[in-house]
Order: C-alpha cells, then sequence, then structure tokens
C-alpha cells in the first residue's frame, strides 16, 4: 500500500518510541515530520474583504528534516547559489569519512561534521594556494550528506569546486584542462589533517567515547587508518555548475527522502523504498521492518544550530573583494542579481478567485519558531518532560534508558587565519 513519509510517522512512531531510547534531536525530527502541516502545528485563516471565501491554511513545521515543506526554501537556496557560482567549470570533489569512524561518529556529531567539513576545506585551499600546484584561491562550496541512497550511514563532504582561481596579482588563472590535483597527495593530506584532529581530540578527553571501546581502541583504530585507502573522488570538471548545484539542492533540505519518493508500507509493517545503486547503477528496492526504516531515517537528522553548507576561497563573506575581482576577470557583472529575493518565511499574498482582492490574514494558534527549534505557547503544556536522563549520544538526551556523560560541548574545528596567495614555491 502507497503511503507517505508522514503517515508512516503518524502510526507508527508512538510504539517505535516506546521500545528505544530517543535524544532530543531525534524526537523534534520525528515529531516535526509527524505533525508538517496538521493542526498540531497550529494555522491561520485567508478571509476575502468582501466575504466570498474563507481558507484555513496549517502552518508548516520548517524543520531541515521534513521534506514535505523543504520545496520552496529549497528553491530559494538553489537560485542564491547559481547566482553565487562564478562563471567557470567546476570539479566535484568528494571525501568520504571512513566507515570505522561511524561509533565516534554517532556519538560526537555535532563537533566531528563541522571538523570534517573544516578539513576538506583546508586540504583543498592548501594545495591550490601551493605555486607549483595552482597558486591560487579558487571558489569552494561544501555540502555535508550522511546518508547513502539506500538510508545508510555515510558521512561525506560534497565539494564543488572552481577550475582556477585568483592569482596574487588579480589575475584569473585555469586550471589544466581536465586536472585538478594529484589524487594522491589529496587523499594523504587530507588524511593527515583529520587524523591528526582527532588524535588531538581524544588525547584531551573532548570526545565522548562508545560503550565498551576505550581510549586505547580508538588511538590504536586512528593509526591504522593511516595506512588504509581513503575514499576521496575528484569527477570531471562540469562547463558550468549547475548539474551539481541541482543535486546538492535535493539533499541540503528536506532530509535524506524527497517527497515525490514513493513509499510502500504491507500488512506486515515492512517499508519498500525504490534506489539506484550508486556501484552497478541499477534500480533496486530497498525493504526494512517500519522500526528499522525510522531509526535510520533518524539517524540522519542533523543537530540544532550546526550547518551543514560551508561557502570557502572565493565564496565566503570574507573574500567580497577578491571575488568581485574574479567575476570581472572572467568576464561576467560585478554587481550579480539579488541572491535572496524573497526571505523563505515571507508570505505571498493570495488573490480572491471571486473578486481577485488579496485575501486577509487572521492569525490563529501556533508555535513559535525559533532558527529550526520549535516551542510551544506559554498556555500549552510542555511537549516533552521537563527533565530528561543524559546520553552519551551526540546533541541529545535520553528520554529512558541507561545514560553517559553528554559530549563535550564547542565545535574545535574553527577556521584559523589564511595568508593570502603566495606566488613562491614551496619547498617539499
Amino acid at each position: 500500500m502507497r503511503c507517505s513519509l508522514q503517515q508512516i510517522f503518524q502510526q507508527h512512531f508512538e510504539s517505535y518510541a516506546s521500545q528505544h531510547a530517543l535524544c532530543a534531536r531525534e524526537r523534534t525530527a520525528a515529531r516535526s515530520i509527524a505533525e508538517c502541516f496538521t493542526a498540531a502545528r497550529g494555522w491561520h485563516t485567508l478571509e476575502c474583504p468582501a466575504g466570498h471565501v474563507a481558507q484555513v491554511q496549517f502552518h508548516a513545521c520548517r524543520h531541515r528534516s521534513c521534506p514535505r515543506c523543504a520545496a520552496r526554501p529549497r528553491q530559494l537556496w538553489l537560485q542564491a547559489q547559481l547566482q553565487r557560482l562564478l562563471p567557470c567549470p567546476h570539479f566535484h570533489v568528494v571525501a568520504t569519512l571512513p566507515h570505522v569512524l561511524l561509533p565516534l561518529w554517532a556519538f560526537n556529531r555535532a563537533t566531528l561534521g563541522p571538523l570534517l567539513l573544516a578539513c576538506v576545506r583546508d586540504t583543498l585551499l592548501d594545495l591550490m594556494a601551493t605555486a607549483r600546484l595552482a597558486g591560487v584561491r579558487p571558489g569552494l562550496l561544501l555540502a555535508l550528506h550522511t546518508w547513502g541512497r539506500s538510508l545508510s550511514f555515510h558521512p561525506h563532504v560534497h565539494c564543488l569546486l572552481s577550475a582556477g582561481g585568483l592569482t596574487c596579482d588579480g589575475s584569473w588563472k585555469p586550471t589544466r584542462r581536465g586536472f585538478l590535483l594529484p589524487l594522491r597527495l589529496l587523499q594523504h593530506l587530507l588524511r593527515a589533517k583529520l587524523l591528526g584532529q582527532l588524535k588531538a581530540l581524544l588525547l584531551q578527553q573532548r570526545l565522548a567515547l562508545p560503550p565498551v571501546q576505550p581510549l586505547e581502541h580508538w588511538l590504536s583504530c586512528l593509526r591504522t587508518l593511516y595506512r588504509a585507502h581513503w575514499n576521496v573522488q575528484v569527477q570531471a570538471p562540469y562547463g558550468h555548475a549547475r548539474g551539481v548545484a541541482l543535486y546538492l539542492a535535493r539533499y541540503v533540505k528536506g532530509g535524506p527522502l524527497p517527497a515525490d519518493r514513493p513509499l510502500s508500507l504491507d500488512a506486515r509493517n515492512f517499508v519498500s523504498l525504490p534506489y539506484l545503486d550508486h556501484r552497478d547503477q541499477r534500480p533496486k528496492t530497498l525493504r526494512l521492518h517500519v522500526h528499522e526504516f525510522i531509526s535510520r531515517l533518524l539517524w540522519h537528522a542533523p543537530p540544532p544550530r550546526t550547518h551543514t553548507v560551508r561557502y570557502a576561497g572565493l565564496y565566503a563573506s570574507a573574500h567580497r573583494a577578491h571575488y568581485e575581482l574574479a567575476r570581472v576577470a572572467l568576464g561576467a557583472s560585478t554587481h550579480p542579481a539579488a541572491i535572496h529575493a524573497l526571505p523563505a518565511h515571507a508570505t505571498i499574498p493570495v488573490p480572491c478567485p471571486t473578486c481577485g482582492r488579496p485575501l486577509a490574514r487572521r492569525p490563529g494558534p501556533s508555535l513559535t519558531h525559533h532558527g529550526g527549534a520549535f516551542s510551544l505557547p506559554s498556555s500549552s503544556p510542555p511537549a516533552t518532560p521537563a527533565h530528561l536522563g543524559p546520553t552519551g549520544r551526540s546533541n541529545g538526551q535520553l528520554t529512558g534508558g541507561h545514560g553517559r556523560a553528554p559530549p563535550p560541548q564547542g565545535i574545535v574545528a574553527s577556521a584559523r587565519p589564511r595568508p593570502p596567495v603566495s606566488c613562491r614555491s614551496t619547498k617539499r
């Protein structure tokens, strides 16, 4: 039987929650998906001033894991990127976290997500700034994904990198035809940066460790990873970056499953969903029990107040002047169109179908939205217990079960000051 993601959460999440210890991050994502565009999120009324029509409009949840209300924010994000990207070819770089680190990621995702983004960013900028390789400052757009096409646990970073950059004298220098950087050098430098940061955090006891896996286990694991192969892919350059931007837009808003993905739920409570296997490029069907399906989906809910998209190099706001120089050097206009023509939360006037006059909005009860987190009005009871037990998992609190010490606060992968691009060759 065909069903939607919202119907699955509405019908089966309570039974799932009664059998699993969940953190606040997972409960918030599940509640948002189940209540999106329902009376639980509040509503308002659109009324014609002449009394021709009155419409009740339920509110969206605006959660990053909800695919139902992500269409308009996704379109606005895509328009912003297409206006930001320089008119030049772009490379698509994909860097994957070794899967042996998945248990550590699950307990420290609020720290390791920004750390992985920062290491990929620093690796590409350092290599591109090396005079014997390129000697330029490129533009980078990075997006963090944590899933595979079958909802597998697969943290990786997509990077859209300009095929060239700005030199120290303000001119544009393209990369060699069809070539970005030596792949092995890229892999080794990323490996050294990430493993060095992880070792420092472990020795400083700034990471929460999974149960029955002591510090010695993870230090030994890091030593093994220095000899392992790292999955870093550099795809052929695109003449324009629209294709990759369209691909990224599908997943930066709305979670791992788009709203149009067909789902089926049978009488034995098994969910079936089609997907394309990237290994053999063949369509396949994944069949999971509804509890396993919910568990996989909630695993990918991002922690609150963490960014999954980063801009670096010429695309960073700190290098706005260099960005303008690059546009001039490429022959583009110095002042691109407004990136955000309409905010994602702006109200579009709805005309009356009878007289054409704009419908007036009459407010009703609604939730208060604060940057991805939600709170009920003061007159309503809280949706979750006030006192929750601690957990060892990253960014969340258990509502039952045994707990561990909470993970450390703060992000350690802060951006370091970067010197200007040098035209001199670097020593080996």
